[in-house]
């Protein structure tokens, strides 16, 4: 009986020691920087204004740090749970749903620095779950007139386009009546039109906005833009100083232009350009562009030489009404016909027309869905002269160029434009996030040679000047260049001319081609008529080929003769 007694308890305490026993498990780190469920309602702040700090229903959301000018870490501001990246409002912001109650909020928004007058907006918040909706915060009165409220509201859509690879835009007109400045500057007070880089306006919807108001959305096929805004008298509006500049942002007062500024160039120097980003505009993606007055740096003419200030100016600013989609089905494609002596050439995608084709005339773009597409060249009378198939990445930029091989047939090379204004120039040896550069508003070329009587063809300035890159320098016919395949200028270059030289790969630049028309800057100008102020710039942003195409060699026609042409590939 004891023997038993103490077996029993020695199972009891095994058992109560497994029983106690837990499963050891490695630790967990949760790093992301909201960790609660949370979620936005359907209002959105709009800050045009520089506010950088929130209150809700009394309690502080952002960290009311201010750092003095020149300060170390000026930028890493200490993030709190509803401004995690640095605990300052940016320039959108969308209201959690926590904060209402009964569907009412009372917000307070506010500049707060060291230097610098303290501006501050109280906003009564109300939201019925149904709508979504735009809270624009203006300028104050010492800035501009009261025609427009410190706060304007205005709907927002947040559907998807009607039609897929689409994207929706509008434009929204809040320019207001600035205060008397040192310098005079132009009154945008009026209509407004939304247009493309040429000037040619969008859309009826989206032309002729008045002030306060919002168009309609249109649609457009998905693709890389660069939208302007005008004015009735054909006046372009700046974008808003917050996008990224190349070289310098300072504006000349009267015209809202660029200037040459720096490298040794005085600041009143203008280069006639008026800042407007290129960028994509993804399939499914809803925007809003929109006119505001913003502050810029202009030059301080009653001081020193290269001293600026600044001054405030109408200007727009290009938001996602919703989160950008990623693009992970659609390519645009296009057909350039450098193919001489056939006349006009039809190029067909899987069966279905593309467009027919004059020599030397590039078709617009087609949106096509990811994979492999078979093109076909046909001549006048339907039969094919050259195919090809193609593999299509979605987010990518293709033309196919018709042209003459070295077998004395016609055929066809597919040819990826990099759109993004980005280009890899070499490894840091850390975390790889130097090893990229980009341009938002970029002057990027590239040079293919389409001539079949030339085996390598060289392009450079003026007098036989290189461009400084090899993309330009013995180029085969049909062969692009890949490495670095672009040159890349900017908005201060001085008029220039391209040309054409016959090299090999022992001579360059080699003999200049006579025979060839000389290509200047001002050929990139897609429309003289857009710069209603006379004054033409040496040259516009955008993404460009410039190829050799036609016959050098033997009696041609005079529209078959070799010749440089110009493809803009961003619209």
């Amino acid at each position: 009986m004891q023997y038993r007694f103490y077996a029993a308890a020695l199972c009891g305490l095994m058992l109560a020691f497994l029983s106690c026993r837990k499963e050891k498990q490695d630790h967990q780190y949760d790093n992301r920087p909201v960790q609660d469920a949370r979620g936005n309602s359907l209002l959105r702040l709009v800050n045009l204004v520089g506010h950088n700090q929130v209150l809700a229903g009394g309690d502080t959301l952002t960290n009311y740090t201010a750092y003095p000018p020149g300060y170390a870490g000026e930028e890493l501001y200490p993030g709190t749970p509803f401004f995690p990246e640095n605990g300052r409002l940016g320039q959108t912001w969308s209201v959690p749903r926590q904060f209402f109650h009964a569907g009412k909020l009372q917000l307070m928004t506010e500049r707060f620095a060291v230097q610098g007058a303290r501006d501050t907006l109280a906003l009564d918040v109300k939201e019925d779950g149904t709508a979504a909706k735009d809270i624009f915060l203006l300028q104050p009165e010492w800035v501009a007139d009261k025609r427009l409220p410190r706060i304007v509201e205005l709907p927002r859509s947040v559907t998807a386009p009607a039609k897929a690879g689409y994207f929706k835009v509008r434009l929204v007109n809040l320019a207001q009546a600035i205060r008397p400045q040192s310098e005079p500057i132009d009154d945008l007070t009026k209509p407004l039109t939304l247009a493309f880089a040429d000037g040619t306006p969008v859309a009826p919807a989206t032309s002729a906005v008045g002030v306060g108001k919002a168009s309609e959305y249109v649609e457009l096929p998905y693709g890389t833009y660069q939208f302007k805004v005008l004015s009735p008298e054909g006046y372009q509006v700046t974008a808003g100083q917050g996008s990224s500049l190349e070289f310098t942002s300072i504006l000349d007062p009267a015209t809202a232009t660029l200037t040459k500024g720096a490298i040794g160039r005085p600041h009143t120097v203008s280069t006639h350009l008026t800042y407007s980003p290129v960028r994509t505009f993804q399939p499914g993606g809803v925007y809003t562009i929109v006119v505001a007055t913003d502050q810029f740096t202009i030059p301080y003419y009653n001081g020193q030489s290269g001293e600026t200030t600044v001054a405030y100016m109408n200007a727009f600013r290009i938001l996602s009404d919703i989160s950008e989609p990623a693009n992970l089905n659609y390519a645009r494609i296009q057909a350039v016909n450098a193919l001489p002596g056939e006349g006009a050439v039809s190029v067909q995608l899987d069966g279905q027309n593309l467009a027919q084709l004059g020599f030397g005339k590039p078709s617009e773009y087609a949106l096509r869905i990811r994979g492999t597409v078979r093109i076909d060249a046909t001549d006048a009378k339907g039969t094919v002269i050259a195919s090809a198939n193609a593999d299509l990445e979605p987010n990518m930029n293709y033309t196919a160029w018709v042209f003459r091989g070295a077998n004395g047939k016609a055929a066809i090379n597919v040819v990826s434009n990099n759109l993004s204004g980005g280009w890899y120039v070499g490894g840091n040896g850390a975390d790889g996030s130097l090893d990229r550069r980009q341009h938002k508003y970029p002057f990027h070329i590239r040079f293919l040679n389409f001539c079949e009587d030339l085996p390598y063809v060289s392009f450079t300035e003026d007098n036989g000047q290189p461009f400084g890159s090899e993309s330009s320098i013995n180029l085969q016919p049909g062969v692009a260049a890949t490495n670095v395949p672009y040159i890349r200028l900017f908005q201060q270059k001085e008029a220039f001319q391209i040309m054409a030289y016959r090299s090999s790969p022992g001579v360059v630049p080699g003999s200049w081609i006579r025979e060839v028309p000389v290509l200047k800057g001002a050929d990139f100008i897609a429309r003289k008529a857009l710069y209603v102020r006379g004054e033409l710039p040496n040259l516009e942003p955008g993404v460009f080929t410039v190829a050799l195409i036609g016959k050098l060699n033997g009696a041609s026609p005079e529209a078959q003769k070799a010749r440089m042409i110009i493809v803009k590939h961003t619209k």
